[in-house]
C-alpha cells in the first residue's frame, strides 16, 4: 500500500495530504484492472464513483447521434474523472472507455461519504482540490461551446443584424 500512497500524493486532487491521510485515503479505494477498450462507465449508467488512472489511458466521448459519438477529452496516468457521481446519483453525462489496458483506483460514493463525515479535514483538502478542478473543465467547456456556436453561425452565415456574417473577417 506504500506505493499506492506514493502514487497518490502526485495526483493533483491528493497532494495537500500527508502520509498517514493517505493511507486512511488507501483502505477506501478499490483497485480495477480494464482491458484496451473496455467500457468504464457508459453514458447514462448510474453514478457512483470517482476514478484515479494510474496506468494506461481513458478516453471520455459523447453520444451525438445514430453511430457518431465526438471525443471530449482522453485521461491519462495521475488524471481523475467521474468527480459528479460523488456528489449525485444523476445518470453519467458521457462514456468512459479504457483506451489502453488502463489501472483505475476507485472511490465510491459511500466512501467518499465516510470521509466527509469522519474525516472532515480529509474531506476539505479534497473538496477544495476539487472545485480548482471543476472551475478549470467548465472554463473548457464553455470554451468549447463558444467554438461550436462560432462555427455555426460561420457555416451558416447567420448574423443577428440580418447582414451575412464575416465572423473573424473585416469587410472593405
Amino acid at each position: 500500500m506504500a506505493n499506492v500512497a506514493g502514487f497518490l500524493q502526485k495526483v493533483s486532487l491528493f497532494q495537500d495530504l500527508d502520509g498517514p491521510t493517505l493511507a486512511t485515503l488507501t483502505s477506501l479505494l478499490v483497485a480495477r484492472k480494464m482491458k484496451a477498450g473496455e467500457i468504464i462507465f457508459r453514458e447514462m449508467d448510474y453514478s457512483d464513483a470517482l476514478y484515479v488512472v494510474e496506468r494506461g489511458r481513458v478516453v471520455v466521448s459523447k453520444h451525438v447521434h445514430n453511430d457518431v459519438d465526438v471525443v471530449l477529452t482522453r485521461f491519462h496516468p495521475g488524471d481523475f474523472f467521474g468527480e459528479m457521481g460523488l456528489f449525485d446519483a444523476a445518470p453519467r453525462s458521457a462514456t468512459a472507455q479504457a483506451e489502453l489496458e488502463t489501472f483505475l483506483w476507485t472511490l465510491k460514493r459511500d466512501a467518499f461519504n465516510e470521509i466527509l463525515s469522519d474525516h472532515t479535514e480529509i474531506a476539505a483538502k479534497i473538496c477544495y482540490r476539487m472545485v480548482g478542478v471543476f472551475i478549470h473543465r467548465l472554463r473548457a467547456t464553455n470554451e468549447q461551446a463558444r467554438e461550436a456556436i462560432r462555427w455555426g453561425l460561420e457555416a451558416t452565415g447567420y448574423s443577428p443584424t440580418g447582414t451575412p456574417a464575416l465572423l473573424g473577417r473585416k469587410s472593405t
